[in-house]
């Protein structure tokens, strides 16, 4: 769950100077991956990873209903 593009950023930022980057993006990818918002969706699509539930609007109940409806 992310809720801010800079979370992405800097996790990524973080996983490639310990050389992690794709093994991150890997398991990303196996994951339901949930966003906040279009900002972080897009954050996340930039990374390289599927997007999985994004909530609307950009809130974080909202994305909490998403993430419960997703995985009911």
């Amino acid at each position: 769950m992310f809720t801010n593009a800079e979370q992405v950023r800097n996790l990524f930022v973080v996983a490639g100077r310990l050389g992690k980057a794709d093994a991150l993006r890997q398991g990303l990818n196996a994951a339901l991956v949930a966003s906040i918002g279009p900002v972080a969706s897009a954050a996340l699509r930039d990374a390289q990873v599927k997007v999985g539930v994004e909530a609307k609007p950009p809130k974080l109940g909202a994305l909490l209903s998403a993430l419960e409806a997703a995985l009911a």
